[in-house]
């Protein structure tokens, strides 16, 4: 049940997505800035899942300490 709402969740986020996406390359010229607030949050979103992922310390606390 779970695994089928957070599937849900993130189909209707994935088209939410491309909705807004079509709509900001509709109003080219000025969906120009959006297009760019959405890659910059992507390019940040990126940095830290990865930055989590290198993280050695944290995935030592996160597999031993138990709260």
């Amino acid at each position: 049940m779970k695994l089928l709402g957070y599937t849900l969740l993130s189909l209707v986020a994935v088209m939410w997505l491309i909705a807004m996406l079509a709509g900001l390359i509709a109003a080219f010229p000025y969906g120009l800035v959006g297009l760019l607030a959405i890659a910059g949050l992507g390019a940040l979103s990126a940095h830290v899942i990865a930055e989590r992922l290198r993280n050695k310390e944290d995935t030592h606390y996160d597999r031993t300490v138990h709260q």
